[in-house]
């Protein structure tokens, strides 16, 4: 059954073991301000030993996350208060999710085996902006894989060294965050937010009508 309750102690990112490999995000850019569906890959075990959970540190700067239903595993989140209350839906929001745990699973991962896991989250309005996704792998025997190094110095798109400077920290640090790039979105996600020219279509049409 899912379970949606605070988890409680400290903060999970405390103690940590070395990571031997990556974990990686389905997509590698996607738009501001679009909720917008990941999934997070666990690529096989902690040296040798079965994954039996996940943890997973929502980005600063997002205030809406929330993990897909999943029966094979109890999921917990642990809660955080903001500095300054938003209203959302009608709603004044004065915490959101801060980690997401999936724990307690029907069956463990093989160690040579992946998982997906799933979750949503409203990217950061911040187009040109790399966006890093921390998380630890948690196996039998106590033993944990991190993936939460952050490069030295910030990675900026606009930069000519960018895919070097990514590719260097990726192959650098022991446990790097898997990250994307946000994009400016050509136009919001809803429609309802729509201009006229957007919901005509534009340049789309005049390509058809051609």
């Amino acid at each position: 059954m899912l379970k949606t309750t605070l988890i409680a102690g400290g903060s999970l990112f405390a103690l940590v073991t070395t990571a031997s490999a990556h974990n990686g995000l389905d997509l590698k850019e996607a738009y501001a301000g679009y909720s917008q569906p990941l999934v997070l890959s666990v690529n096989h075990g902690c040296k040798g030993a079965k994954v039996i959970g996940l943890r997973l540190k929502v980005p600063d700067g997002v205030t809406d996350a929330r993990a897909a239903f999943d029966p094979a595993w109890d999921i917990e989140y642990k809660m955080r208060k903001v500095d300054k209350p938003f209203q959302a839906h009608g709603t004044t929001i004065t915490e959101v999710i801060d980690e997401i745990e999936w724990k307690n699973p029907v069956k463990a991962v093989p160690a040579d085996g992946w998982y997906p896991f799933r979750f949503k989250m409203t990217i950061p309005d911040t187009p040109g902006k790399v966006l890093h996704v921390r998380n630890i792998t948690v196996c039998e025997g106590d033993k944990t894989d991190p993936y939460i190094d952050l490069p030295k110095e910030e990675l900026k798109v606009e930069d000519p060294e960018f895919g070097k400077k990514t590719w260097a920290f990726m192959t650098a640090t022991p446990g790097p965050a898997p990250f994307l790039v946000i994009r400016q979105a050509p136009k919001k996600q809803q429609p309802w937010d729509w201009t006229p020219e957007q919901a005509r279509g534009g340049n789309l049409q005049e390509a058809m009508a051609k």
